[in-house]
């Protein structure tokens, strides 16, 4: 099963990472971050077959497939900044952290405007 090698990778990590912070800060982040891509590219696999599923639906709704490709560039956007903050939180550095969260947030809000304004046309329209 992918979630026990997953946590195992976690917590070997945490344990390995929180036994070097007393006397070496600079290695138990760099663990830390290489826990982290570890873990990402452990989970690619899974998020490409995720991903060709979705697309597989996509192609069955006659002319959505934007809307797909939007929903997986939001999920894309979302799920690498939660990666960067996230290790930028366990570094100490949680303004970065946070700001990479709003980075994130007006990523996918700017993704995210051609629908919105689509939908604000069809109301307008249909209120005329």
């Amino acid at each position: 099963m992918m979630i026990i090698q997953v946590v195992a990778a976690g917590v070997i990590s945490a344990v390995l990472a929180l036994t070097l912070k007393r006397h070496s800060p600079e290695i138990a982040i760099i663990i830390t971050l290489a826990a982290s891509v570890l873990i990402f590219v452990m989970l690619l696999p899974t998020l490409s077959m995720a991903i060709a599923v979705i697309s597989n639906i996509g192609s069955h709704l006659d002319g959505r497939l934007p809307y797909i490709t939007l929903v997986l560039q939001i999920i894309g956007i979302s799920y690498v900044a939660e990666l960067g903050a996230q290790v930028c939180a366990d570094a100490g550095e949680n303004a970065i952290a946070s700001k990479i969260e709003l980075g994130g947030k007006v990523l996918i809000m700017a993704a995210a405007a051609p629908v919105l304004l689509e939908v604000l046309q069809i109301i307008a329209g249909l209120m005329t």
